[in-house]
């Protein structure tokens, strides 16, 4: 029952942040906060739900699980700014509403919720191919490069990404 309401809490956090005009912006850092965080999360549920439509010679199905606890120390060490992140994304204080525990507990489950719910089986051995070439990655690269992509991606012209990224500060150079 508490995981169901997790779930379901989080389904409706991305709904609140949708609903605010404009969109707020997230720093670079918290982006990369964000995704060093959900790394973890990802992984498991990238490795649970692709497993069935993988062979078990796959990167994923052989490497999945331990990838995700490479990355969960850096995980754990980017909560305090991918929460900020968070907050700002969702335009409220989740902490503050269900406790730090609660909140990370809720936001991590959803990541990986989230994740899987856009992927097809037929998607699965393109995204091993990914995790095959990527895993040697630290968690922090790993999350710059995520990053990026989703730069790149806000760019594009009918790309909705997850969140926006503030605009980087010119250096002048």
């Amino acid at each position: 029952m508490k995981k169901a309401f997790l779930i379901a809490a989080v389904a409706i956090l991305p709904t609140a942040a949708v609903a605010q005009t404009p969109k707020p912006c997230v720093t670079r850092a918290e982006a990369d906060g964000l995704m060093t965080f959900a790394l973890p999360s990802a992984m498991r549920a990238l490795t649970k739900h692709c497993t069935p439509n993988l062979p078990a010679t796959s990167a994923l199905v052989q490497s999945g699980a331990l990838i995700a606890a490479r990355y969960q120390s850096d995980a754990d060490k980017a909560w305090p700014v991918a929460r900020v992140g968070f907050d700002k994304m969702s335009g409220i204080k989740i902490s503050e509403q269900l406790g730090e525990e609660a909140a990370r507990g809720l936001i991590e489950a959803g990541l990986g919720a989230g994740l899987v719910e856009q992927i097809k089986p037929q998607d699965c051995p393109k995204i091993d191919r990914f995790v095959d070439i990527l895993q040697p990655l630290p968690a922090k690269n790993m999350a710059m490069l995520m990053t990026a992509f989703l730069e790149l991606g806000s760019e594009t012209k009918g790309s909705k990404p997850p969140f926006n990224i503030c605009p980087a500060e010119k250096t002048g150079n």
